[in-house]
């Protein structure tokens, strides 16, 4: 009967350090005594052992004259081996020397350890670019190393879809069995993209279940029939081999239940121990044989039993499923040993354990060795139970010997290769011999069409959006840009990678921080840009890369829930200014953290939205992602009802769209839990957005002759109340009257209808403002990094992401500032490119054909930014009037437009005669900005700019635990 390559799995080998250098011991003898003692005579043994090792090695390089060589060793080199060169360059993505040693000589067939090749190697530490070297050289993808794991094993135990796809590409046979019989499909998580590339690729070749049942069922049917014919010829079952190992072991642990019934219904003893005490309840357990733990239990298969490291089958439970079965189990023996005339057979005293098939994979002595790093382990164990909750549990892993039941199957899904285009003449667009706006655009415009969306332009790389999927950025063209200098290789096109690794040398070659600054309009691509960047620079986190990964993805889907709307140009755009600050390490030079800025919350929008445009995500978000009741509690159930939302309606979505809603809305939930909100804290984020909503609802009437506001509805009012937890009635008089203290003196004015709406709005504004700002310090507390001391040096990337340049129907404050800061940025960005290079060739005395000139950019930002006499420091001069009205503004920004020596500011309106209408005197302006005419309205301005509260809001809002 040829089942050795069973016993290997199933026998646990003791070091039988006792017999090493003629140091043996009585094995009878060592079990005889206390464990003490038995502890120190061992402990004494190893250090003769390790005493006469030294000694061995001593006299070995003596005789060999080693010890002459080791006085004129300072010249000498060390030589490595070039096997375990490349082994080591593989393992830590060091790309270019495993090409450099390939190239001379390193044979790409080398063997490691486990009997695997270089294949096998790439195939767990991900290394997709050397995997695919190696294939091209002829490794051969089907290798099976001492257990039978191909390169397909390894990559879906550890979820590499890329490896996987590489794998697929080339031919590798999925089909292949393990030691234990199990193909890679078996070791890949339900739900991850490696489970879907395996079973898409089935599909199309035309593997059913079906015939992977038949395929699995070979090896469990064939030892079950060597066992019937090794029964009926006589044979003792519970004959032992050489290492104590019985068949009813070796069922056990490989999961064969119809093996194991008929071994017991012929007499097979339950608590049989090999030579290292091992019974078949500690297989079983030991590789989550769930089944088969269950029905060795109902035989009275004893719990107690230890093995030789003192432990018993509760101690190595694959699962805590069952170590809580055998934890019972235990409990009931010890009352049979108290009661020996009584039968505690647990199928009858005690409620029978449930036909369930959780048998987990024979993972242990395959995956301890690879120690895969806690963040996979988690996301592997969370997609796994998201799938399994997902398809409410049709979807379960199988053992060997049982029927499978039915399984969802995905459904085939387009495998893309990635190809990135060849280097042409124009790559930089700064090189060209005629340089205008005509061959500019040519050149941009070609390149589009080819889908090379990156172009330099000397320092600075341009973006065109494709608005569709690219396969430019997967993480084996991330390995492709890492260079040990920083330079672009000529072989390889612009890329956003490349800016990335320039920047991470240049932070340590310049010691100074680095940064990016995405500029550009809406819809551009600079929010996706910023996250390629983050990305690449990512690959530097070392072994901490995954959590960072995790951690990164979660707080984006934050952002973008409570920071993003959907616009005209780009259906997920940012509404805010945001700072990614990067931290490395001096020392070790890798990611240790980050921390995100923001700046200029778009809040305007939660009470106004520009025509064709959406509010923020997450009230979307929570109409579809709720559940009825929850919506019933909050008053949310219709759209349309909350002024906030219905002003520009959406168009009727279809129902996928509403499913995906629901499906963003449980990720947004789970990563709300990740960053480090309890379930209800996010509970009470809800109803924090609720109450901003129905904020918007409440709505002013006049029952005097004065224009005295008055609540219409006191009954929403109520409810809003009783969400943030004040009084209703100092929230009545917070919104409808207005308390200032001046001078020791208490003056009380009552709000006109205009006003009562204007600080119902900036309540609204504030708590949402409030809300992002505390969501963001906590991200930033979960990304910052816990594994350096306070005291390691760190160095910076940042990369500012900004609004693009904006111009609507009607600009006001809002419009005023973003537009601003574009302005100024671009002026920034002028000054380095031309001003700087300006001045470098006159101190080195190189004539200039044309010379740069700022023209209008001086002029503009003088007006605005100049003290005293500029725009926003009289606006800031009139926000410290006690009162919120604006009788010098108009005056003083006539005053200034006319006053002022550029052409780029003036009224926006005259009559024939050239003078200001008086309908828009010193209301309205219009900039000549670098992108174009902007007329502002400065109506609200001070109001906008102070952006405060009035005392009475900020009284009352302070009795509100949560703000």
């Amino acid at each position: 009967m040829s089942h050795y390559h069973f016993i290997k799995c199933c026998c646990f080998q003791l070091c039988n350090v006792f017999r090493s250098h003629e140091m043996e011991i009585d094995q009878c003898l060592l079990e005889s005594l206390p464990l003490g003692q038995r502890q120190r005579l061992v402990k004494r043994m190893r250090c003769e052992q390790i005493k006469a090792y030294y000694e061995r090695e001593k006299a070995f390089q003596k005789q060999e004259g080693f010890l002459k060589k080791l006085k004129h060793g300072k010249n000498q080199k060390v030589h490595f081996n070039l096997a375990d060169m490349i082994q080591d360059a593989i393992i830590h993505h060091d790309d270019k020397e495993a090409l450099r040693l390939l190239k001379e000589g390193a044979d790409p067939h080398t063997p490691v350890s486990s009997g695997g090749s270089l294949l096998h190697l790439c195939a767990r530490y991900d290394n997709a670019f050397i995997a695919e070297i190696l294939i091209d050289r002829g490794v051969n993808v089907n290798h099976q190393d001492e257990d039978f794991w191909t390169p397909m094993h390894i990559a879906c135990a550890c979820d590499n879809p890329d490896i996987v796809l590489l794998l697929v590409l080339a031919g590798a046979n999925v089909l292949l069995q393990d030691v234990n019989g199990n193909i890679p499909l078996d070791y890949a998580v339900e739900g991850t993209e490696s489970s879907s590339i395996l079973l898409a690729y089935l599909d199309e070749n035309g593997v059913d279940l079906t015939s992977l049942r038949q395929m699995k069922l070979q090896r469990p049917m064939s030892m079950l029939t060597d066992v019937k014919h090794f029964l009926s010829c006589g044979g003792n079952v519970n004959e032992k081999n050489d290492e104590g190992v019985t068949l009813l072991h070796m069922a056990c642990a490989s999961g064969y239940k119809e093996v194991v019934s008929l071994l017991l219904e012929h007499g097979g003893d339950l608590n049989i121990v090999d030579n290292q005490y091992w019974t078949p309840l500690h297989l079983a357990a030991k590789y989550g044989q769930t089944n088969l733990v269950k029905l060795l239990l109902m035989h009275q298969a004893n719990p107690n039993l230890l093995n030789c490291n003192e432990e018993k089958a509760s101690d190595i439970a694959a699962s805590e499923y069952i170590e809580e079965m055998l934890l019972k189990a235990e409990i009931a023996w010890e009352e049979k040993m108290k009661e020996p005339l009584s039968v505690p057979a647990l199928a009858q005293e005690e409620e029978p354990y449930e036909e369930i098939v959780r048998d987990l994979p024979a993972l242990s002595c395959k995956l301890g060795p690879l120690v895969l790093p806690i963040a996979k382990q988690d996301s592997l164990l969370e997609k796994d139970i998201m799938f399994k909750d997902a398809t409410k549990g049709l979807c379960k892993r199988q053992s060997q010997d049982n029927t499978p039941e039915s399984t969802t199957m995905i459904g085939p899904t387009k495998l893309e290769q990635v190809k990135l285009m060849p280097p042409a003449p124009n790559d930089d667009l700064a090189t060209l011999s005629e340089l205008n706006d005509g061959s500019l655009l040519y050149e941009i415009q070609k390149r589009f069409g080819n889908n090379q969306i990156y172009t330099f332009i000397g320092d600075i790389l341009l973006l065109v959006n494709p608005f569709k999927e690219l396969p430019i950025y997967s993480t084996m063209v991330s390995q492709l840009y890492l260079s040990s200098t920083g330079q672009p290789s000529a072989s390889l096109p612009p890329h956003i990678f490349s800016c990335a690794e320039r920047a991470f040398h240049q932070l340590y070659q310049e010691q100074r921080p680095q940064c990016f600054i995405l500029s550009g309009e809406r819809g551009s691509g600079k929010s996706e840009a910023s996250k390629q960047i983050i990305r690449h620079l990512a690959c530097r986190s070392g072994s901490s890369r995954p959590i960072f990964d995790s951690k990164f993805k979660h707080v984006m889907c934050i952002l973008e829930a409570f920071g993003h709307a959907k616009t005209t140009l780009n259906d997920l755009s940012s509404c805010f200014i945001k700072y990614f600050e990067l931290q490395f390490c001096e020392r070790k030079k890798h990611l240790t953290g980050a921390r995100i800025y923001t700046y200029m919350l778009e809040k305007s929008r939660l009470v106004s939205q520009p025509l064709g445009q959406s509010n923020f995500l997450i009230f979307y978000l929570m109409m579809d992602g709720l559940s009825a009741e929850e919506k019933y509690g909050l008053h949310l159930n219709n759209l349309c009802a909350h002024r906030y939302l219905n002003q520009t309606l959406r168009e009727d979505l279809s129902t996928a769209e509403h499913s995906l809603n629901r499906e963003k809305f449980t990720v947004l939930k789970q990563a709300l839990n990740v960053v480090g909100f309890s379930n209800l804290e996010v509970e009470n984020l809800f109803v924090i957005l609720a109450a901003i909503l129905h904020i918007g609802d409440i709505r002013f009437t006049s029952l005097t002759e004065a224009d005295s506001a008055f609540v219409s509805d006191l009954q929403l009012l109520e409810q809003v109340a009783g969400w943030l937890q004040v009084s209703t009635d100092e929230l009545v008089s917070a919104l409808t009257t207005d308390i200032q203290y001046f001078k020791g003196d208490t003056i009380i004015r009552r709000h006109t209808i205009e006003m009562a709406e204007f600080y119902r709005d900036l309540l609204a504004k504030s708590l949402y403002s409030r809300l992002f700002s505390f969501l963001v310090n906590t991200m930033n507390c979960c990304l910052h990094g816990q594994d350096e001391h306070s005291s390691t040096q760190t160095w910076d990337i940042g990369i500012l992401d900004i609004f693009g340049f904006e111009e609507f129907q009607k600009n006001e404050f809002e419009q005023l500032c973003v537009n601003m800061t574009n302005e100024k940025m671009h002026h920034y960005i002028n000054e380095v490119l031309f001003l700087q290079e300006q001045t470098e060739c006159v101190q080195e005395g190189v004539t200039m054909e044309t010379a740069y000139s700022p023209g209008n950019q001086t002029g503009v930002l003088e007006f605005f930014f100049q003290k005293p006499s500029g725009f926003l420091s009289l606006l800031d001069e009139e926000s410290q009037m006690i009162w919120s009205v604006e009788p010098d503004l108009p005056q003083k920004l006539q005053s200034l437009l006319e006053s002022s020596n550029t052409n780029a500011v003036y009224s926006p309106v005259k009559d024939g005669n050239g003078n200001v209408t008086r309908k828009d005197e010193g209301t309205a302006f219009t900039i000549m900005h670098y992108a174009g005419r902007v007329t502002y309205e400065i109506a609200r301005a001070i109001e906008k700019n102070k952006d405060s509260l009035s005392q009475n809001l900020l009284f009352v809002m302070k009795s509100y635990e949560y703000i």
